[in-house]
């Protein structure tokens, strides 16, 4: 993160104290003005909301998110699924990655080879 946060941990420290001054404030404002129950449902949305603003303001800096690609809220976190799916299951062209047994190179997908029972594998 050395792109977003260029001052090192000092710079860090600052944004995190920031949002929790911020979360505590308007945690305590939402506590003192309704009663349990309403208190409770507005502190749980507003917390979604507000890390939801914070991750798209961030990816933002980072250069991540692009506006044209995710309009909206639905845009917003159809983009996570998108990037999420592509990034750990997919290669770059979407095609699933293929693992073989490093003992006697069978492809599987499994834990341990279904061959020779060995839990050592490489993508290839």
């Amino acid at each position: 993160m050395n792109g977003f946060f260029p001052n090192g941990n000092r710079a860090l420290f600052l944004y995190q104290l920031k949002w929790l001054a911020a979360f505590m404030t308007v945690g305590f404002g939402i506590v003192y003005l309704f009663t349990f129950p309403v208190d409770l449902v507005m502190l749980i949305a507003l917390f979604l909301l507000i890390n939801i603003y914070r991750r798209r303001t961030m990816l933002k800096k980072l250069g991540v998110f692009e506006d044209s690609r995710a309009k909206g809220i639905r845009g917003f976190f159809k983009s996570f699924f998108q990037s999420s799916t592509s990034s750990s299951m997919y290669g770059n062209n979407n095609t699933p990655l293929k693992y073989y047994c490093m003992s006697c190179g069978n492809e599987h997908k499994e834990t341990a080879c279904p061959k020779c029972g060995s839990k050592m594998k490489k993508v290839g």
